[in-house]
């Protein structure tokens, strides 16, 4: 398992992971490309620094919940390169049968929460979770990735209001920025207004990120962990980066020639 802290390392992990999830997206033209191409460098850096584990069972073990579980290919992806799971078994994608479905389900071992509810949802069992560490005298973390379309749920804002009322440091919500969601463009759908505004005034010291740079999400993170106050991570990412075709736009799909095509160009210096 990895615990790199060179930023060159993070980056050739993230250009290994974005070459899987296209491969993925040849074969399974079913899964949400588009999102799981802009949370990628978001969980690299947390896989890649050992801040999550994959077959981590200990008590104090540290909690990965990706809230927009349609994005799970990027976990599958940065499995495949730790060993966890076989190229084959990544072709296998959603396939009648396949561990390795398009939603992250507990009967993947290696999976925390299964997250394939309604949206939003990932955020309050993150609060529950983090407020049960907190009693018990666990000093595990709570990482919740959420996608920015899912903040239109209510219960997104009163979990996050809770975890201001019981202080929970041990929480860290990270919110993939990218300003779509699969309804058009998050303004257009429902604005959230000014969203480092509204979390300060809950009582988060907000942190505001390039979600695409492993450096900057690296030190934010480091300060976050360091910090034992309420802290919310926004990251400001691209929907469906490293794909011209579909960056910045609703789209979750590619065909197979185009997805095969990209798997051949992306290079990772190896």
């Amino acid at each position: 398992m990895w615990a790199v802290r060179n930023t060159g390392e993070l980056r050739r992990l993230a250009c290994r992971a974005r070459r899987l999830v296209l491969l993925m997206a040849a074969y399974d033209p079913g899964i949400h490309l588009g999102s799981s191409l802009s949370v990628l460098e978001i969980l690299t850096v947390l896989y890649g620094t050992g801040r999550v584990k994959f077959l981590d069972g200990s008590a104090a073990k540290n909690w990965l919940i990706l809230s927009k579980g349609h994005a799970v290919h990027a976990i599958y992806a940065l499995a495949a390169i730790s060993g966890i799971v076989s190229i084959d078994e990544l072709r296998e994608t959603g396939s009648l049968g396949s561990v390795l479905q398009n939603h992250p389900e507990l009967g993947v071992n290696w999976i925390d929460v299964a997250t394939s509810g309604s949206l939003g949802q990932g955020i309050s069992i993150g609060v529950g979770i983090a407020l049960g560490l907190k009693r018990r005298g666990s000093n595990g973390r709570v990482y919740v990735v959420v996608g920015d379309g899912e903040l239109d749920e209510g219960q997104t804002y009163e979990a996050l209001a809770t975890a201001a009322h019981y202080r929970l440091g041990n929480f860290i919500p990270i919110i993939d920025y990218n300003r779509v969601q699969l309804d058009g463009h998050v303004d257009s759908v429902r604005s959230k207004g000014d969203l480092q505004r509204i979390l300060s005034g809950m009582g988060y010291t907000v942190h505001a990120v390039d979600g695409h740079n492993v450096e900057q999400l690296a030190e934010v993170l480091d300060e976050v962990d360091s910090s034992d106050a309420l802290n919310a991570v926004i990251a400001y990412t691209r929907r469906g980066k490293g794909v011209p075709q579909i960056e910045d736009t609703p789209v979750q799909r590619i065909p197979r020639d185009l997805a095969l095509q990209l798997v051949s160009q992306v290079t990772c210096d190896e």
